[in-house]
């Protein structure tokens, strides 16, 4: 076998190598979120279940906080569009996490959906990912609602 040959052989190898570790990670890991947010105390409480709380990838409890809240809508319709980076503290003063919300608000039910997106984490959840859909519903309408999310992490 020539030189040539035998170095083509090792940088396929190590190509091969490299592409193939991003496969091996480890699987997303389902979440579910309940949490009770008080709209004039801007955050509430959170309890996480699921696969990722099991294997210890994040905390089962704590407290929600927005950071950022910016909403569009057509004047005198009845939904409001919001971009909401909500942040995530930790019981166990793991970390927090910060996710991002991309809200549609009835506002003639006051219910909402969105899609969301981690963002942002420190201590044990700097590089944490994840994302799914999440259903709001009111418990006092313009008081408090009960955001469910449900997705997967890693």
């Amino acid at each position: 076998m020539s030189k040539k040959y035998k170095i083509l052989v090792l940088f396929i190898a190590a190509v091969l190598a490299f592409y193939s570790v991003p496969a091996m990670a480890a699987p997303p890991m389902n979440v579910h979120i309940v949490s009770l947010e008080t709209i004039a105390d801007n955050g509430g409480t959170f309890t996480i279940t699921g696969a990722a709380v099991d294997s210890g990838l994040v905390c089962p409890t704590g407290t929600t906080e927005n950071i950022s809240n910016v909403g569009t809508g057509p004047d005198g319709g009845d939904f409001l569009n919001l971009r909401v980076i909500k942040r995530f503290t930790c019981d166990d003063l793991s970390g927090t996490f910060d996710v991002q919300l991309l809200v549609r608000l009835d506002l003639v039910t006051h219910y909402t959906t969105a899609r969301w997106t981690v963002v942002d984490g420190t201590g044990d959840y700097a590089s944490l990912q994840g994302r799914g859909f999440l259903v709001g519903t009111p418990v006092v309408e313009g008081e408090s609602i009960t955001d469910v999310y449900d997705g997967t992490m890693k």
